[in-house]
């Protein structure tokens, strides 16, 4: 079963974190400046769609930052917006020294990307000015490369789809920083090599690009980070819904990157205005399975021959058979029974031999040793017990048995006579009879 990733839980933790420094900041009138632009009645429906996510973003970018005791000026920018217009919101920002960070939601209008750029790089705490901001890489892309490194310790290949976007991007710089070994895809890329990674990061922000037949169980940890709103209300991420249990664990749309990208956001403005050695969130490590243990998991197990199973452990030497003689209702060699007693009984006339006819002829005799069906020193050899004949008399009539007793031996010996069809069974209740193991003879 999937487990997954919670980046509410992530952001829950930094706002305990950071929760303490709210009494330092809220004094200061300090403000953080977000600007988003609305689309108009007239524009393609995709648009639409991406300045909605844009929207959803920068009301939970007021929310962070107002519970760290910042003020939150939220400015939308109407449709139609001109390049003159977008300038002067951004300088005015830049100019204002209360204003200690600013984030331009993106996208933009095409014509207006380019103006970001004048963006005071100090207070850039998004990366959106190529090069000249204190991060290297947006907050969306840190997050996402702080997930993924509790799974990453031994190596893993990481997949990267969306490589060249915006948020890709940074993902690639900062992983490669890190040392580890990328698979980079994007537009025109077969989506499918991602089925011999580890790990695969998704940030294309195309409903449903990864499905059943990309994801695959040994992948260790699947990060989606799409967030794509849809007209009945819902969010869809680039992970299909079909394939969420496939991998050992995923980063869910809602709640997954989203609420990180805002943990890391709140992170980064409070090193920067009020403690720098403020601690870091985190993901705690989980446990996961490599591509080989899975495996070794599910490989077939080899197949036991019968007789093995039937005989169990090795046994001693001389003994090799024993447990095959005890299934089959055979007797031990040993003259002790059928194999598989906890030792040989006892009963008033010394050890039962296991066989039924020479118990009767002992008891009748007084306990004679040797003879017939293993009593006695020496190998014994397996028969099947007849039917016995006329007791035998001892010659002095002080020795002769009791009419009654002999009756009574001669039925017990007949009784215990394995009837057609049935093997030995051993272990029948009485006195001075053993309790081997039961068992039937294969035919």
């Amino acid at each position: 079963m999937t487990e997954r990733v919670s980046g509410r839980d992530v952001l829950r933790q930094a706002k305990d974190l950071y929760a303490r420094y709210r009494d330092d900041v809220a004094p200061t009138g300090q403000r953080v400046t977000i600007i988003r632009f609305q689309p108009a009645e007239n524009d393609p429906p995709e648009w639409k769609v991406k300045l909605e996510a844009s929207k959803v973003s920068a009301e939970q970018k007021v929310k962070s930052f107002e519970h760290l005791g910042f003020e939150a000026n939220h400015v939308v920018m109407p449709p139609g917006t001109t390049r003159a217009q977008f300038a002067a919101v951004l300088e005015q920002a830049n100019q204002d020294a209360a204003t200690r960070a600013i984030i331009v939601q993106f996208p933009p209008p095409a014509h207006l990307q380019p103006l970001v750029q004048r963006m005071d790089p100090a207070k850039d705490i998004d990366a959106l000015t190529k090069g000249r901001s204190p991060y290297a890489a947006c907050a969306t892309a840190e997050g996402i490369c702080r997930v993924v490194e509790p799974f990453a310790k031994d190596d893993p290949v990481i997949a990267v789809v969306g490589s060249k976007g915006f948020v890709g991007q940074g993902v690639v710089t900062t992983l490669r920083e890190q040392g580890h070994r990328l698979m980079e895809l994007d537009a025109g890329d077969d989506l499918r090599r991602v089925r011999d990674a580890d790990i695969v990061v998704s940030v294309t922000g195309n409903p449903g690009i990864l499905g059943p037949d990309h994801l695959r169980p040994h992948h260790r940890l699947v990060v989606d980070s799409g967030f794509v709103p849809q007209a009945d209300g819902t969010v869809k991420g680039d992970v299909q819904r079909a394939a969420y249990d496939i991998p050992q664990h995923l980063t869910p749309v809602p709640g997954g990157i989203g609420p990180v990208e805002m943990a890391t956001l709140m992170e980064r403005v409070v090193r920067r205005e009020v403690d720098p050695n403020a601690p870091s969130w985190k993901v705690e490590p989980r446990p996961y399975l490599t591509k080989d243990q899975l495996t070794a998991q599910q490989a077939p197990k080899p197949e036991v021959p019968v007789a093995s199973a039937v005989a169990g452990p090795k046994a001693g030497p001389g003994q090799g058979s024993a447990s095959l003689r005890a299934a089959a209702g055979q007797r031990s060699p040993t003259g002790q029974g059928i194999t598989g007693q906890q030792g040989p009984a006892t009963g008033p006339h010394g050890p039962a031999s296991g066989n039924p006819v020479a118990e009767a002829a002992k008891r009748r005799t007084g306990g004679a040793s040797g003879g017939a069906g293993g009593l006695g020193p020496g190998p014994a050899t397996p028969h099947r017990p007849v039917r016995p004949g006329p007791p035998h008399l001892p010659p002095h009539r002080s020795h002769r048995p009791h009419p009654h007793r002999a009756a009574r031996a001669a039925e017990e010996t007949w009784s215990s006579q394995p009837t057609e069809g049935e093997g030995w069974r051993g272990g029948t209740s009485g006195e001075g009879r053993g309790q081997g193991a039961s068992g039937q003879a294969e035919g």
